[in-house]
């Protein structure tokens, strides 16, 4: 969970974590009017391996084109998936993907933020307290290996779309199977902190042979 870049900012590199099925190298960051774009390249694809996946994805407050819908969709290896994210909502949102079981990575997300909040006491009533807490939670997230995240640490699929902002990016998935995407942002408007996947905001991806 990286902090995601406002229009015409650059694009910082995504945390270097643990790796399963996917080649992407972030090479350039560039900004397109309102939009930031990420160009990757990716050095083991083939000839033939070329076709591509556009999707458009509006986030909202809390959920993935609108509000309880959970997108899906089913996409061949080595097909290049290119994404627009816009932000319609008034919280930061993102696109984290997943290989492993949704349940149970959204248990281990929650135990980090459980961890976090006992180690910063006072998380629901001193600002300062509740910004540490948030700090040790993403410090947690992004280095916790049983989160099975696809890219990681070498160039991990996390983007972040702040309100209002559109985000661009790109990446491959090579190896066949179910994946999930979901926005680990915390909801910190409630006396219980939420993490927006435990409010729906979830899509899964197939990635077929």
């Amino acid at each position: 969970m990286e902090t995601g870049p406002s229009a015409g900012e650059a694009v910082k590199a995504a945390p270097k974590r643990g790796a399963l099925g996917i080649v992407i190298a972030i090479v350039v960051a560039v900004a397109v009017t309102s939009a930031v774009m990420d160009l990757a390249i990716f050095p083991m694809l083939q000839p033939g391996q070329t076709a591509t996946k556009r999707i458009h994805i509006t986030t909202f407050d809390v959920g993935y084109d609108q509000p309880g819908f959970n997108p899906d969709y089913k996409i061949k290896a080595g097909t290049i998936i290119l994404i627009e994210m816009n932000n319609s909502g008034a919280m930061a949102h993102e696109f984290l993907l997943f290989s492993g079981d949704r349940t149970t990575i959204l248990n281990h997300a929650k135990g980090a933020l459980s961890l976090a909040q006992a180690n910063n006491p006072g998380w629901n009533s001193d600002p300062a307290a509740a910004t540490a807490a948030l700090d040790n939670y993403t410090e947690y997230h992004d280095t916790w290996n049983n989160l099975s995240r696809v890219g990681c640490p070498d160039s991990c699929v996390d983007h972040d779309v702040d309100p209002g902002a559109t985000t661009l990016f790109w990446f491959v998935v090579n190896t066949p199977g179910n994946y999930f995407f979901a926005c680990h942002q915390v909801d910190t408007t409630g006396s219980t902190w939420q993490i927006h996947q435990d409010k729906g905001m979830w899509g899964t991806i197939e990635i077929t042979s």
